[in-house]
């Protein structure tokens, strides 16, 4: 359930960096809808981590969970996530990249609790080529879809 992301820095495109879910903390850039530019952090990993929220744990958010209307209490904003590569690792922890095609993004979730604002990856069901890999996959859209 992508457990790494890559990204150019918007400054500099020559500077490559990863991010990878299990790091606490972890922070992960956005794209609004308005094409405005952010820094957030990429869900929560356990109770210990943003402690006195209730902002879900974990890392993503199933499509079927969204359009079930479990994430709309959290009031969440589509948001785009412009990573050009993407890890999943299989049942027997071995990790898998997988390059995200240019103009295209990880669909993700932002929330914001009081100061705190969080992004979720959205996913959905693992294509039927992916599934010996892990049965959740991400969502890649076009900018505004």
């Amino acid at each position: 359930m992508c457990a790494g992301l890559v990204f150019k820095d918007y400054e500099n495109p020559d500077l490559i960096y990863k991010v990878y879910f299990p790091v606490p903390y972890a922070k992960i850039p956005i794209i609004t809808k308005d094409g405005i530019r952010e820094v957030v952090y990429w869900g929560r990993r356990d109770e210990n981590e943003f402690p006195d929220t209730k902002l879900p744990i974990t890392g993503w958010a199933k499509i079927e969970s969204i359009k079930k209307g479990y994430w709309k209490k959290f009031k969440p904003e589509k948001v785009y996530i412009p990573a050009i590569k993407y890890m999943e690792k299989d049942k027997n922890r071995k990790s898998h990249w997988f390059d995200v095609e240019e103009g295209n993004y990880i669909l993700g979730l932002k929330i914001k609790w009081n100061e705190i604002v969080t992004c979720y990856v959205v996913t959905i069901p693992a294509p039927r080529e992916f599934l010996h890999i892990h049965d959740r996959w991400v969502l890649l859209k076009k900018f505004g879809e």
